[in-house]
């Protein structure tokens, strides 16, 4: 606090002495005009002062114009209006000024032509505020005529105007230290600086007593002026032009005061023009230096900065010229693309960075871009791929901008590695839609799935299956050997359940030990559609049963499976996970590993199919099943064959047909047994008619299922019943149906040929229901096709199925085939059949199926022989 005082107090005498000494220094200097300086130069410290130090100073200037006052006018009563006003008047004007140039934003600098034109605004104003102050105190004291009151003001305000422009800009800018170094700073200068004021001085010493011709000699040093300013800034102008300035006004006669007071002389006017214009050209000149080397000192901190940020970018930055040469390649683009920047700048880019697909397009592009200006990749954000150095491919996100450099039109991309992005993306929707631990499709993608499968569903109106899959026993695992070993066994199971359904079913987690899967594409029939479903959830339960090797823990697991059937969105997804999860709980308290269906009806048909198997496997055993006839004529009703089939003789349900009960033979696998048992069958029964009158040379046609005609041992098992049966292999037809040949033509074919070299002949059942045969029908090994009963029986009444029996007819008649008409039922039937060119039949018009002693009977009654 002391130490601020003490150094208020020295600056307020410093400001009071430097003050009072200016002002006794013009009184003895020549250039004094009735007791007034032609410059003020304390005004010019006075300002300077209370814009470096502070408005509070004001009393040491006060004080000082106060002795200055005393010393000019004496101290008597009648004076003391003048010597108290004017020091308040003086000090007042200096403070508004200094007030004004503080609130406009002037800076001490005075590197801007703002400044300059700031400081010119407030020392006029504030001086003239001054002088008419100052001319009304003297004409009140009675010192100043009314005649001398313009003249006097205008004296007034230009001497301490000057005396600001002088001293201002010298005081503000330089300190002690700078003061002391100034001229050892600058000695190159130093001469060219003394050689101006002594030709300043001779030009006042030498030249003529016209005032006009001198003063126009004076002018002569302004290049000098304007060279030093532009050398030393604006502390070393001020110097010289104060200096110059002393001695302009030194060596000028400005004449006595009358003429003073008639009129400002010439020679006053010349001085005050010539130091106000030595002033002005010298801070102007200060400022258009100090703006120009401000704009280039900008320019380089720009180009630095843009090279810096060009350099130090996090995305690759890459410049064409409008051949499409490389012109700026920077260091991101370097570590992304794998080049060093020396060694493209100058190539093509087409040909270092652009992948080969994509050359052409972009040359195109470049093209149209040249010759329209117009390019519809500018300033949009792009996803493609480019090119690094080791020829692999990544994807980039890429802006280009177009701009001109010297007339040149550039184009200029910012790349970005989308690499670790897309990875970050894939990791994210990982995250968002599978489990972490086993990879499977978690809750949220489930419901997306769900919801297809459902679309699908109404679409096609095909069934399909929830199933709900609870391990049994889970918890006592995870407790007793811990969630590591918990989690093996999840990952295991999972891998497990993918392998038990289509690509197309979704097998999901739900979280702990709960999996859902969902399966598409069922029957459209609901009994098939259970069927299936139970299939796939036996063999799940199957799989799951399995032993498990969890490091070197050997475990077993079970689980327990509900299963929910949907067709359509008659039910919500929520309502469909729902009842899964009901009917897995009912499987649980079933005994678990198990599975149960949520709707009553569904379990029931279920079970019964489930009991329906088992009677079936039984019936196997006790050769519950028969086989039965049915006669096969030509166009004079003479026997020459006849169809065998199946029939299950229940012993509670009576005589079963085969649509009772092969749909479960073929899910269960059971019809490949059967179909095997009939096969045998039907040799044997051939051997016991061989030689027999009137059945001897009798075709027997045997139905052989898809699944039995798919085994890869079926060739091989025909040969081997014929083997034992000793049956003439060319009395033996086997029935394929369409579905069962198309599915896999080329092993068809193979598997028919094989045993048509064998003797044995084929039929195509059910010929005309489906929508290829006709394509292959001419690559089969074929001898008969038989039209389908659902043409026959409306073929009186119905043109389009008489239009393709007789299609067929003629198509089997050019290959050579025997076409038999089967369903048929009446005598109309019969005849139009014939009259198309049908010459073999089959139904009930002449026989229902028999059994093989009835049937046998039946031809020894009638008489029917070949």
């Amino acid at each position: 606090m002391a130490a601020a005082s003490s150094r208020i107090l020295f600056r307020l005498i410093i400001l009071a002495f430097g003050y009072f000494a200016l002002g006794m220094l013009g009184k003895v200097l020549p250039f004094s005009v009735f007791q007034a300086n032609l410059v003020c130069l304390p005004a010019g410290v006075a300002v300077a002062a209370l814009l470096r130090w502070g408005m509070h100073y004001w009393p040491a200037i006060f004080a000082a114009q106060l002795a200055l006052v005393l010393n000019a006018y004496g101290f008597d009563l009648a004076n003391a209006l003048l010597i108290g006003a004017l020091p308040v008047a003086y000090t007042m004007a200096y403070t508004l000024t200094a007030w004004m140039l503080r609130i406009s934003g002037f800076h001490y600098t005075l590197d801007r032509i703002r400044d300059i034109f700031l400081m010119m605004l407030g020392m006029v104003v504030g001086m003239l505020v001054l002088s008419v102050m100052e001319v009304a105190i003297l004409y009140q004291a009675q010192l100043l005529s009314i005649d001398r009151l313009l003249s006097s003001l205008l004296f007034g305000w230009v001497a301490n105007v000057l005396g600001i422009l002088l001293l201002l800009p010298l005081l503000l800018n330089i300190t002690w230290n700078e003061f002391l170094g100034f001229w050892r700073r600058h000695t190159r200068f130093a001469l060219l600086a003394v050689t101006l004021v002594t030709i300043e001085w001779a030009i006042f010493k030498f030249a003529p007593d016209d005032a006009d011709q001198y003063m126009l000699f004076a002018f002569l040093v302004v290049p000098l002026v304007i060279l030093i300013s532009m050398r030393t800034g604006i502390t070393g102008s001020s110097i010289v032009v104060l200096v110059l300035s002393i001695v302009a006004m030194a060596s000028t006669r400005v004449g006595d005061l009358p003429e003073l007071a008639q009129s400002i002389s010439q020679p006053v006017w010349a001085l005050w023009v010539l130091m106000g214009t030595l002033s002005m050209v010298g801070m102007l000149i200060v400022a258009l230096q100090s703006s120009r080397e401000m704009a280039e000192r900008a320019l380089r901190n720009s180009e630095t900065k843009f090279r810096a940020v060009i350099e130090n970018a996090q995305d690759g930055i890459v410049s064409i010229d409008e051949q499409g040469r490389l012109v700026e390649f920077n260091h991101a683009a370097e570590a992304m693309f794998g080049y060093r920047r020396e060694d493209v700048l100058g190539k093509m880019l087409v040909d270092t960075l652009i992948p080969p697909a994509m050359r052409d397009a972009h040359r195109q592009g470049h093209q149209r871009y040249l010759a329209s200006g117009v390019s519809t990749m500018l300033e949009r954000r792009l996803e493609l791929s480019a090119l690094r150095a080791d020829g692999t491919e990544f994807p980039v996100e890429l802006t280009i901008t177009s701009l001109k450099e010297q007339g040149v039109p550039l184009l200029t991309g910012f790349f970005r590695d989308l690499t670790e992005r897309r990875k970050v993306e894939t990791e994210i929707r990982n995250l968002a839609f599978y489990d972490v631990l086993t990879t499977l499709p978690n809750r949220r993608l489930l419901l997306d799935r769900l919801h297809q499968a459902i679309a699908a569903s109404i679409r096609h109106g095909k069934h399909g299956a929830v199933l709900f899959i609870d391990l049994d026993n889970f918890k006592a695992l995870n407790d007793s050997r811990g969630h590591d070993v918990g989690d093996l066994l999840l990952v295991e199971v999972a891998r497990r359940l993918r392998q038990c359904v289509r690509n197309e079913d979704t097998v999901a987690r739900l979280g702990g030990d709960e999996f859902v899967i969902v399966l598409e594409d069922l029957s459209m029939g609901l009994e098939q559609a259970i069927a299936q479903t139970k299939q796939i959830a036996q063999k799940i339960l199957e799989t799951i049963n399995h032993p498990y090797q969890l490091g070197d823990i050997e475990h077993h697991n079970s689980s327990s499976i509900g299963i929910v059937l949907f067709n359509g969105n008659f039910v919500s997804i929520e309502e469909l996970l729902k009842r899964s999860d009901t009917a897995m709980y009912e499987a649980k308290a079933a005994g678990r590993n198990t599975l149960r269906f949520f709707d009553p009806a569904m379990q029931a048909a279920l079970e019964r199919r489930v009991d329906m198997e088992l009677q079936l496997r039984l019936a196997i055993v006790q050769k519950q099943l028969r086989l039965f006839c049915q006669v096969q004529v030509d166009e004079e009703r003479k026997v020459f064959g006849a169809e065998v089939l199946l029939r299950w003789q229940h012993p509670d349900h009576g005589l079963l047909s085969p649509k009772e009960f092969v749909a479960i033979a073929e899910d269960s696998g059971l019809i490949v047994s059967i179909g095997h048992w009939v096969l045998y069958s039907a040799c044997q029964q051939l051997k016991a008619w061989e030689g027999k009158p009137g059945f001897d040379g009798l075709q027997l046609a045997v139905n052989v299922s898809a699944r039995q005609f798919r085994h890869v041992d079926f060739v091989d098992e025909v040969r081997k019943i014929l083997q034992t049966t000793g049956a003439d292999p060319s009395l033996l037809k086997l029935e394929l149906t369409e579905s069962v040949v198309l599915d896999n033509i080329a092993d068809a074919i193979a598997k028919m040929n094989a045993l048509r070299e064998l003797g044995v002949r084929f039929s195509m059942d059910d010929f005309g229901t489906g929508y290829s045969s006709l394509a292959y029908l001419k690559r089969l090994p074929l001898t008969q096709v038989k039209i389908d009963r659902s043409f026959v029986h409306d073929i009186t009444e119905d043109a389009s199925d008489a239009a393709i029996v007789q299609a067929i007819l003629a198509m089997s008649s050019t290959l050579g085939l025997r076409v038999v008409a089967e369903g048929v039922e009446t005598e109309d039937q019969f005849a139009l059949l014939q009259g198309y060119g049908c010459r073999y039949f089959q139904g009930f018009l002449f026989s229902k199926p028999l059994r093989i002693e009835d049937f046998e009977a039946l031809l020894q009654d009638k008489d029917f022989f070949l």
